[in-house]
């Protein structure tokens, strides 16, 4: 302490450097609770840079839950209705306090989605209680906090402060009771469809879903259900399948399979074996056009990596059904005759959605021959975090304003039946 030299300056690791980096440090601070922390800079109401001192560690992180209005980052920018108010909210109560933090996930720009606990209390409840920010209904739900935030914004509301300070209950009952004026149809929809009889909205059907293939010609979406039990399930079939296929005497066959028998096959990009219905057969060039039915690719294997599926009762599809779902964007009428512009929507799409995880909306399900034994989905996809600080996008909607897709003239009788959606 008495050296002349200044001491030095303690070096953090930054965290949010690349998505590829957020994502490896995420999934160790998710195991972690109530992490202890510094907010070392303020960057709007609800996004703060923050350093972990046991970590050794400093990251972007994002309060979940909630959507504060932006501040302004220069003088020529403008704020938000209250999003500057928010942001001196947030430095005045978090700048350079000591707080705890619970990680839930990452953003596409590397940030760290979670709950931030100032004096014990969640930061994003007392920025609702002030009015300088709204609950987002989704990644409130998400985070196990719903109920706390919706009170919170309730009594916001009812006190009339920030952004609420015009706030009309009786113009918002209006609202929730208008009477639908969609026309009647006859279509009808399935059990967990959006759809009933007489067109009028029945509940939501939200799935958690990774988009794990997008058809080059059509754009036609492949889903796969994300829930704790089927990804545990998939895992382990596809660990013990792959086990299972490593053995010599899981001998590749020199004959041709039979068009739609289920198979093991060998991926050319990973050399791994997986599950695949067969489509065709070329038998000048002894190969199988193959469809992975886990991942809804396709691609043409010869037959010498094709192999009997194993045992049914381990791996057949009564043990586990096939894991990707047909789909199809809703209200998106898409250029197929025009190989340039189904170029650039593919791009788009593979760009924006193909290998995270989304959320979808299910519109409408179409029963009909061709498509797997759910039915192919209609569907509204919406990224959570697709603009960072938590604000949901709505893909089908960003689609037609990049100008890749319009809404179809002719509507189908359960698009009709959802007028409210696509008058949006």
């Amino acid at each position: 302490m008495w050296s002349s030299k200044a001491p030095a300056a303690k070096t953090y690791q930054d965290y949010s450097e690349s998505l590829q980096k957020a994502k490896i440090q995420s999934s160790v601070l998710q195991r972690q609770k109530k992490i202890p922390a510094i907010v070392d800079y303020v960057k709007s109401g609800s996004r703060f840079t923050v350093l972990i001192p046991r970590e050794n560690g400093k990251l972007t992180f994002v309060l979940s839950g909630i959507r504060a209005p932006r501040s302004a980052r220069n003088p020529n920018e403008r704020a938000e209705p209250f999003g500057q108010e928010a942001y001196d909210f947030a430095n005045r109560r978090c700048l350079q306090r000591d707080v705890e933090i619970d990680v839930e996930g990452t953003d596409k720009q590397g940030g760290f989605i979670g709950v931030l606990y100032i004096n014990r209390e969640n930061f994003a409840k007392l920025l609702l209680e002030e009015g300088y920010a709204t609950v987002h209904a989704y990644s409130a739900e998400q985070s196990g906090h719903a109920n706390e935030l919706f009170a919170a914004e309730k009594k916001a509301k009812e006190a009339r402060k920030g952004i609420w300070h015009d706030y009309d209950p009786a113009a918002e009952e209006e609202d929730g009771d208008a009477p639908s004026t969609a026309p009647d149809t006859s279509v009808s929809a399935s059990a967990d469809g959006t759809t009933n009889v007489n067109g009028t909205s029945a509940k939501k059907d939200y799935r958690d879903v990774i988009v794990t293939h997008i058809d080059p010609t059509t754009c036609a979406l492949k889903l796969q259900h994300i829930s704790p039990t089927a990804s545990h399930a998939l895992t382990n079939l596809m660990s013990a399948f792959r086990t299972f296929h490593i053995s010599p005497s899981s001998s590749s066959t020199t004959n041709p399979p039979k068009t739609g028998e289920i198979v093991a096959a060998k991926f050319s990009e990973d050399n791994e074996w997986y599950r695949a219905r067969v489509r065709r057969n070329d038998r000048d060039a002894k190969t199988s056009e193959v469809l992975f039915i886990d991942y809804g690719n396709s691609e043409s294997v010869s037959w010498k990596d094709i192999r009997p599926l194993g045992p049914a009762d381990r791996f057949g599809t009564g043990k586990l059904k096939a894991q990707a779902t047909d789909a199809q964007l809703s209200f998106c009428q898409l250029p197929t005759g025009n190989k340039e512009y189904m170029a650039d929507a593919m791009a788009f799409l593979r760009e924006n959605v193909e290998g995270k995880q989304v959320v979808a909306r299910v519109d409408f399900v179409e029963k009909s021959a061709g498509v797997g034994q759910e039915g192919l989905l209609w569907v509204t996809i919406f990224d959570p975090n697709g603009r960072g600080e938590g604000q949901e996008v709505n893909v089908n909607e960003e689609v037609v304003a990049e100008g890749l897709a319009m809404v179809p003239r002719k509507l189908k009788g359960w698009e009709l039946g959802q007028g409210e959606v696509v008058k949006g």
